[in-house]
């Protein structure tokens, strides 16, 4: 029997647009951190690490910029990119 999974789904997609709209909202420096805070304060993503993935998808997409060391990156918004 095959299961179903939500990896690489719309519901993906969906959160991650949502924390793209808090980012442009907020703006400033999102961490992994930062991101994941939001997400257990929605009830969202299981782990620190589905985190740090949408924001690296983002960053892929062209919607934020990514700097930092490795362990430490620190996202913020391009703004050449993102509507104002």
């Amino acid at each position: 029997m095959n299961v179903p999974t939500l990896r690489g789904s719309r519901l993906d997609d969906d959160r991650r647009n949502q924390l793209l709209t808090v980012v442009r909202a907020e703006g400033g420096e999102w961490t992994a951190g930062r991101a994941w805070a939001l997400y257990r304060d929605r009830g969202w993503a299981p782990c620190r690490a589905t985190a740090r993935k949408d924001l690296q998808v983002l960053a892929r997409r062209g919607h934020l910029v990514e700097r930092g060391p490795e362990n430490g990156r620190i996202y913020t918004l391009n703004h050449a990119r993102s509507p104002r």
